[in-house]
C-alpha cells in the first residue's frame, strides 16, 4: 500500500504581506502530478488545509480542483481538520463527497476506519481531526469519570477508540492521521514562527508513548511545519511539514511530502521524503548597510530575506535603499553592533521623567549610543507637533 503523506498547506496565508496562492497552486499541482507518477494509492492530508476557519474563495476553489485531479486519477483521499481549519465546516461536506473522498472534521468519526485493500489484505486508516482539549474531553468523556482537560488525555481517549476498533476487526496494519504536537522523551521536536501555539494548562505536548500498544503501524501528522521523524518504530511516526515556507524561521527547511509503503504484516514502513519546489530562495543576512548593498549578496536580491542592518548610526533612509536591492525583503531590522540586548528587554520606570527624556532613554536602549545633536533637535521637532496636535 502506497501512501502519499502531507499536511499543513495553509491555503489563503500570505507570507509578510506577499501574496502565494500561485506558489500554493504550483506545489499542489506538484503533489498530484507526485502521486500519479509514483502510483500512490491515497493521499492523506493531516490537517490545516485552510490558513483559517473562514478561508477566502480562491483557496476553496483551489482546494475542490485537487481533490478533483486526485479522484479523476483514482486515487483516494483523506483529509483531517487541524487547528487552522473548522472541524465542523469540514464535516459540512462529508455527506455529499465521492466515495474515494474521505473529508473528516467531526469528533464523533474518530475511530471509525477508512478500509483499503492490497495484496496482504486490508489496510485501516484512522483520520483524528485536531482534538480541542476543551472540546474533546467532553464527546469522548463519560460523566462518571470526566477527562482531565490536557491533549494528552483527548488524544489517549481517541486512541482506545481506534485500538478498539483495529482489535475488533484482527487487522494488523493500521495508520492514524493526526494533527498535533508529539514528542518523543528526550527528543526536542523542531518548532517555528508560523505554528499556532496549542497550550493548554501550560502544556501542549502529547508524548510519542501515548501511541505504542495500539496496533498501528504508522502515525502521520500535522502542525509542525519541518519534516522530522517522531518515533523510528511502534509506531513509525513522522511529520511531513507543511507546503511552503511560511517563516522566516523555517529558511533551512526542505520542504517534502512523504511516500510511505506500507509492506505485509509485521514489516517496518519505508518513508522516502520528496522535496517540493518553492518559489524562491530564503536567507537571513546580516551586516552594515553597504555590504548587504554590495555584489557579496548578488545572488540573494531575489530571495525572501531577513536583513539586518548593524551600522553604528542608523543609515539613512534604510528601508528604500534595502528594497531596492531586495524586492522579495521580509523584514528589515536595525540592530546595531554593541548594543546591550539586557538594557533593551529590561522595563524602564516612567515615573518623574519628561517625555523627552523618556524618548531619548529609549533611543540610547535600542542604538547603545544618546541621539546626536541633529537627531535630538528633529525628536523634539516632531514631539512638540504631536503635543500640539493632541492638546
Amino acid at each position: 500500500m502506497r501512501l502519499l503523506h502531507t499536511s499543513d498547506w495553509h491555503l489563503g496565508r500570505t507570507l509578510h504581506g506577499y501574496g502565494l496562492q500561485e506558489a500554493q497552486e504550483q506545489a499542489l499541482k506538484f503533489l498530484v502530478d507526485l502521486a500519479i507518477s509514483r502510483s500512490v494509492d491515497a493521499v492523506i492530508v493531516a490537517g490545516d488545509v485552510f490558513d483559517r476557519a473562514i478561508p477566502p474563495v480562491e483557496s476553496l476553489r483551489l482546494f475542490n480542483g485537487i481533490i478533483e485531479s486526485l479522484a479523476a486519477a483514482g486515487i483516494v483521499t483523506v483529509v483531517t481538520a487541524g487547528n487552522h481549519d473548522s472541524g465542523d465546516r469540514l464535516a459540512i461536506y462529508s455527506g455529499v463527497l465521492q466515495p474515494d473522498v474521505h473529508v473528516v472534521g467531526s469528533l464523533n468519526d474518530v475511530g471509525s476506519a477508512i478500509e483499503l485493500e492490497d495484496e496482504f489484505g486490508a489496510v485501516l486508516l484512522y483520520p483524528l481531526p485536531y482534538l480541542e482539549p476543551d472540546v474533546a474531553r467532553e464527546v469522548f468523556g463519560r460523566p462518571e469519570a470526566k477527562l482531565e482537560r490536557s491533549h494528552e488525555a483527548v488524544m489517549n481517549a481517541a486512541l482506545d477508540r481506534i485500538a478498539a476498533d483495529i482489535a475488533e476487526r484482527g487487522t494488523s496494519r493500521a495508520v492514524a492521521i493526526g494533527h498535533a504536537f508529539v514528542a518523543s522523551s528526550g527528543i526536542a521536536s523542531e518548532t517555528s514562527e508560523s505554528e499556532r501555539d496549542l497550550t493548554v494548562g501550560g502544556v501542549q505536548v502529547v508524548p510519542a508513548s501515548s501511541f505504542a500498544g495500539r496496533g498501528l503501524t504508522y502515525v502521520a501528522l500535522g502542525h509542525l511545519h519541518r519534516q522530522q521523524l517522531v518515533s523510528s518504530a511502534d509506531p513509525m511516526i513522522s511529520y511531513s511539514g507543511s507546503l511552503l515556507r511560511y517563516s522566516i524561521s523555517e529558511t533551512r527547511h526542505i520542504k517534502c511530502a512523504l511516500i510511505v509503503d506500507i509492506g505485509e504484516a509485521g514489516s517496518e514502513p519505508v518513508v522516502e521524503p520528496v522535496e517540493i519546489p518553492q518559489p524562491r530562495p530564503m536567507s537571513r543576512l546580516r551586516g552594515r548597510i553597504e555590504d548587504l548593498l554590495s555584489d557579496k549578496y548578488e545572488d540573494e536580491h531575489e530571495h525572501f530575506v531577513e536583513l539586518v542592518v548593524t551600522d553604528a548610526q542608523s543609515p539613512d533612509r534604510m528601508h528604500a535603499r534595502l528594497d531596492v536591492a531586495f524586492p522579495y525583503a521580509l523584514r528589515k531590522l536595525y540592530e546595531p553592533e554593541g548594543r546591550d540586548e539586557s538594557a533593551i528587554t529590561e522595563r524602564g520606570d516612567a515615573r518623574g521623567k519628561e517625555p523627552l527624556d523618556l524618548i531619548g532613554d529609549f533611543y540610547s536602549k535600542v542604538t547603545g549610543a544618546p541621539p546626536a545633536t541633529d537627531e535630538a533637535k528633529l525628536l523634539r521637532e516632531i514631539y512638540e507637533l504631536v503635543r500640539d496636535r493632541v492638546t
